[in-house]
């Protein structure tokens, strides 16, 4: 059972029996499973600490005894975390347990290839191992959340951005490329039903050609199919884990029989039919074709009417360009926001030159700050065309880095450093306040949280009568 136990590493919370040599000058022993240290409430197990090795070699690192060390450290925090999230009365939805449950499922999944394989190598079927690690689960959710619920209290001042932004040499300041800021105005048609119908009867008459046999799979989807993940594979996906694709796609997958042709459906991409090819539990393989309806080509030529009529309003100064946006602009989501594009990198309204693509930058590259460009006609992501005027917003040229242009780049910069203190605080003050205990083979670890000399426990205020306290602070069950 290797893989399953790469899985158990992965989870790093399934008691197993391993023989394993501890660190320190501990001699190496004979260990099934076991306490090996308390957080409060909350106990570490010696798997759990083997679990993180296996888990770190799997990622390529080498495991010596002093990061050992660190890995068991890693592991006490999580502790603190769970045990003060307990007592905060922090809550985890089912929800979101599932949730994240079947998104570990999905990566194993591809890890094996297929559900056979993995129930195989962990001897349990998919079902027995959602249930077996649903607890496990929702403890690192609800340790996650008292985390956010520290990083979120991190808020820095403009005080301490400057400060932050002085302390730094002038040399080593970054240099940011030109930046542009800019809106659109869009007028693309409708899709019209009459389109829809006509997609939806040209894709059906392909499913029945390939239904009976007339035309194969491969062939549907390499001359019609508009999905390029499968254009080329056939049409087909193999070993999807239930959740990945859209809702009426994996409607139509368990409402098919295996073997079978859906009827055609549709979802946000368009119209599709499929064949379902294998379905077992939560993971399916299927072929499809899928053809999106286009609008009809007469009704954008005549836009182009319109866009002009515009253009020329714009250019008399007859019309805002903001008022023009509001009234005339089709794209909802810039329409909405006086045509302002904004970068989905950091949700801001700069972007780099490197980022903006290439036509757009050469409507801008030539314009001054409020020009706007002529109607010109582009492609949206879906291969679909529109016409579009941009309007250059401003323009913020290569510079070394500093506070006034680049102040949201500073403040993220201390932030991080100041939920890095918050949090070393936050450590601290709960272990005084926290019944904590380290067992052999770890009593000797060094560690860089005081953890052994700073909790209740090493105060001498519990645990007194429980066992013998080691020199050190610990306290060791004979």
């Amino acid at each position: 059972m290797v893989h399953a136990r790469l899985v158990l590493a992965l989870f790093a919370c399934l008691l197993t029996a391993h023989t394993w040599a501890q660190p320190g000058t501990e001699a190496t022993y004979q260990r099934l499973d076991g306490i090996v240290a308390v957080v409060g409430d909350e106990i570490v197990l010696a798997s759990d600490i083997r679990d993180r090795v296996t888990q770190a070699k799997l990622e390529g690192r080498t495991v010596t005894d002093d990061n050992e060390c660190g890995l068991l450290e890693s592991v006490l925090f999580e502790k603190l975390l769970l045990h003060n999230a307990r007592l905060d009365s922090l809550e985890v939805t089912d929800a979101e347990v599932l949730g994240e449950i079947d998104r570990r499922l999905t990566y194993y999944m591809q890890m094996f290839g297929s559900v056979e394989a993995f129930e195989a190598e962990y001897g349990k079927s998919v079902a027995e191992w959602k249930a077996e690690f649903n607890e496990p689960v929702r403890e690192q959710i609800l340790a996650q959340k008292m985390q956010a619920e520290i990083d979120q209290s991190v808020r820095s001042t403009p005080a301490q951005v400057q400060d932050y932004f002085d302390a730094i040499p002038t040399d080593s300041l970054p240099l940011i490329p030109e930046e542009l800021s800019y809106s659109e105005l869009v007028m693309q048609p409708e899709v019209g039903e009459k389109q829809k119908m006509r997609t939806r009867n040209t894709l059906d008459s392909i499913r029945i050609l390939v239904e009976t046999g007339k035309m194969s799979m491969t062939l549907a989807a390499t001359r019609y199919s508009e999905d390029p993940g499968s254009k080329y594979k056939g049409g087909c996906y193999q070993n999807i884990g239930r959740g990945q694709f859209v809702p009426e796609f994996e409607g139509a997958v368990y409402e098919t029989e295996v073997g079978g042709y859906s009827p055609v459906f549709e979802s946000d991409f368009g119209y599709h039919f499929l064949r379902v090819t294998d379905r077992r539990g939560e993971q399916y393989s299927a072929c499809h074709v899928l053809m999106k309806p286009t609008f009809d080509p007469e009704a954008l030529e005549q836009m182009q009417a319109g866009i002009d009529s515009v253009s020329v309003k714009l250019a008399l100064g007859d019309l805002p360009f903001e008022t023009a946006v509001f009234q005339y602009s089709t794209r909802e989501e810039t329409r909405n926001q006086k045509g302002q594009v904004v970068n989905p990198r950091d949700g801001g309204t700069r972007f780099g030159v490197d980022e903006l693509d290439p036509n757009i930058f050469f409507l801008l590259q030539d314009l001054d700050e409020g020009g706007v460009s002529a109607p010109v006609q582009l492609l949206d992501e879906d291969n679909q065309a529109y016409w579009a005027m941009i309007q250059l917003n401003e323009r913020f040229p290569a510079h070394r880095a500093n506070p006034t242009d680049d102040y949201a780049l500073f403040q993220q910069q201390v932030e991080a450093e100041l939920r890095e203190e918050a949090l070393s605080k936050w450590i601290g003050r709960r272990i005084e306040e926290t019944y904590v205990r380290v067992d052999a083979p770890y009593k000797a670890c060094t560690m860089d949280m005081p953890w052994l000399t700073q909790s209740i426990n090493a105060t001498g205020a519990l645990g007194s009568s429980a066992g013998s306290k080691a020199a050190d602070g610990t306290e060791h069950r004979d």
